[in-house]
Formats: structure tokens, sequence, C-alpha cells
């Protein structure tokens, strides 16, 4: 039996490049031994939802520095969100798998890079995290790796606004159609911040994550159900503010596994995504993001509109077919395609009424959830597709299917989420 003896002396190599971001490191070996190690360690901003770059050395006697592999649970994956007492753990055998060692020592390098953490990039080739302020030309282009072999995730900041549609929106114009009783005005308070992702989950991504395969189809990954995505268990339970549980075997187990279990990577709840759809303002399309001196629709005909043929694929452009996701403009917000080409699953549970009462509707609501209507269960999808005509693209438009649907025009957006 292999025998590896470590003594962990904590010591912090960059205190004085990363004074007081990092405070109280210690590390120890697990007992019965395992080849493990836990550290644990406080990390300080004043920013609420911080972004912190982390990166783990280790250092025998007085030789090199070398980076710690085999990494566990908060900044394993390079990106830690929050501040706090974290803990990660070493399998420190994987790197000395013979040898007996003494006076091994760990450092942890922190930076705070909350303000220049406007997109966050998950790395699917070996699921590490950088940051970025800005996007560019090659980061949208056709067939750009950050459709095929990376995630980019935008950060949408806490707000107050109206979800639902005004009396006067398009949707009202003819009594009979369902929307009308689904789509009350609102405000509403999304409390933390979150990051989304710019684009649909394309058919590249869903293979690398799902089974490691290589594709390059940037295409939108469709026939996806609620249940494909969260799982039929554990996934499939009612959802909280603080429960986001996924079956392991899901797409979205799969991938936080990778990712790093302490990463919550989840679909957006119906406030999150409306939110980021409309990025400013009240409009029909994308807020009040209109070409034509702010009317909130530019339709003659109701099948196609002016204003929407810009940001979407839908009924009037579409040919029938979904498209490679970024190749119309985004909003405000630098998202693409949150109107049209495929609908989008939301981890809420359909209500009428958003799961709220009539005085919560009247008030402010802090951070909904759909409840669980019964007894039958259906889920929440936002944003048309490419076979839908424009009053189905609004963005306050809401649609339903149950758990196990799957369709042509079924897909999803990813949401990184702050604990």
């Amino acid at each position: 039996m292999r025998s590896v003896c470590l003594v962990i002396l904590s010591v912090l190599f960059c205190a004085r490049a990363f004074s007081g971001t990092v405070e109280g490191l210690t590390c120890h070996q697990r007992w019965p031994w395992d080849g493990k190690v836990e550290i644990e360690y406080a990390l300080n901003s004043s920013a609420p939802e911080a972004v912190f770059d982390v990166k783990f050395y280790g250092k025998v006697g007085e030789g090199e520095n070398f980076t710690l592999t085999g990494l566990e649970g908060d900044g394993a994956s390079g990106i830690v969100l929050g501040a706090g007492r974290k803990r990660t753990i070493w399998d420190a055998s994987g790197m000395f798998p013979d040898a007996r060692l003494s006076g091994v020592k760990v450092a942890l390098a922190a930076r705070d890079v909350t303000s220049a953490a406007e997109y966050l990039i998950l790395d699917l080739d070996d699921y590490t995290f950088s940051y970025a302020s800005s996007t560019n030309q090659a980061t949208v282009s056709e067939g750009s790796d950050s459709k095929i072999s990376e995630i980019w995730f935008r950060r949408i900041e806490p707000a107050i606004y109206y979800m639902g549609s005004f009396s006067n929106d398009w949707s009202y114009f003819n009594p009979d159609f369902s929307s009308k009783r689904t789509e009350t005005r609102h405000e509403v308070s999304i409390t933390k911040g979150f990051y989304i992702g710019i684009f649909e989950l394309t058919e590249a991504q869903f293979a690398r994550i799902d089974s490691g395969t290589a594709s390059a189809s940037c295409l939108p990954k469709t026939r996806l159900s609620y249940g494909n995505i969260r799982g039929t268990v554990a996934g499939a339970t009612w959802p909280t503010k603080t429960d986001r549980r996924v079956d392991p075997d899901s797409f979205l187990g799969r991938l936080r596994a990778k990712a790093g279990n302490s990463v919550i990577i989840d679909v957006p709840t119906e406030g999150q995504w409306e939110l980021s759809c409309r990025s400013k303002g009240d409009g029909t399309f994308l807020g009040d993001m209109c070409w034509n001196n702010g009317s909130p629709y530019d339709s003659a005909d109701g099948v196609t509109d002016n204003n929407l043929d810009k940001v979407a694929w839908y009924q009037g452009n579409s040919g029938g077919v979904s498209h490679e996701v970024g190749l119309k403009e985004p909003n405000f917000m630098g998202l693409y395609d949150m109107h049209g080409n495929v609908w989008e699953w939301c981890i809420d549970w359909h209500d009428n009424y958003y799961g709220l009462t009539s005085s919560q509707l009247a008030g402010l609501t802090i951070d909904p959830v759909g409840r669980k209507p019964a007894p039958n269960i259906r889920n929440v999808r936002r944003c048309g597709s490419y076979s839908n005509t424009p009053v189905e693209c609004r963005s306050a438009r809401r649609n339903q299917a149950s758990a196990n649907t799957t369709y042509a025009d079924y897909g999803t957006r990813l949401v990184l989420l702050h604990p």
C-alpha cells in the first residue's frame, strides 16, 4: 500500500500583493488519511456580489512553486462567486502518488475582479472560468469558439422592473388571446445579480458537456425537455429561492460535476429571464429597443414586424427552421435571440398569475418563483420560436408545457448564480 505523509504549513506567498483579500487560510489532512487536504479561507470584498480570480500553489521546502491540481469545491474552476468563508479540497495523492513528503506549503492568491467581470467564460475543454470586461466581433462572429467550446455569461445587475403587459400591449388587441389573463403587469425586485448566457445553448456546447463529443454546430440545441435538463427526481421538485437541486444524471447534473459542484448553473427563473430580455424599458420587444420612434410594434399584418426582424428569427423570416445563435442584433445587455429562434425553459412552475395572490400582484414581489399548481404540473417556457408570429415572441409572452415535452423548437439558456 502506498503511503503519503504530508505536513501542511499554511502560508500566504502573495500576502503583500493581495493584502486584505484573503484571511484565515488553514489546511489540514483528512483523518483517516485518504490523500486529500482540506483548505479553508475567507475572501473579503466591498462588493455585495463579488467575483474572485483564485489560484492555489504549493511548494516543497525551498523548491519552486507549483500549481495545485486535483481540486474540488470553491475555486476549483478558477473563479469564486461571493465573499465569505470558503472550502476547497486538494487531492494531494494525485500529485504525489509515491512520495513521502514533509514541509509542504500551500498558498492562495486571490484577486477581486468584480468590476472587470462583466462576462464570465466557461471553457468546455478543461471546465475552468475566466473573465472579460467586454465582447468583441470575434466573440460573436459566425462559428466562434464562444458558441462551440466556451459558454459566455453576461452579468445582470439587481433591479426593480415591471413584468407582464400593459393593457394596450399587442396581445390585448385580440380579446380572445389566451395570454391576456396570464400577463398581469406587476412590479418585481430581483435582489441578487446573476450571469446569463449571451446565447441559447448550442448543439456543440451540449455535445461537449453531455457526452464529450466534438461538434461544430452553432444551431440551438433543441428537443430538450425540462426533465432532460434538470432531471425527473430532485430536479423535478418544486423550485424555491434556495433549492436548486438537480439529478446527477441530468444535463445540468453532468455540467455541475464537471465545473465543480459549488458552481451553480441552472435555467433562469421567469423573473430573471424577463429582466434579461427587457434590459431597458417596457416595450413589446427588447424593452424599449425599437426603430420607429418608440412604437411597441411595427407590423401591418401581424405576421411580419420590422422591429422584431432585426433581433429575431420568427415565422416572418426564418424559413421554418432554427438558425445559428447570435446572428441577429443583441439587446442592450448584449444578449442574443431573446426573441424567437427557440423557446427557452425557465425553472418556474406555470401559474396564470405567476404563483402570486392578488395582494402580492398589487405590491412589490421579491425574487419570485412560480408556485407548483395541482394537479397538472407544467413548466414555463419563454421567448417564442422560429415558427411563431410576432405576438408570440413578445417580452411578456408566457407559455407552458409538461416537464417531459420535447419539440423541435424547445431549447434553453443557462444562468450562473451566486450562492
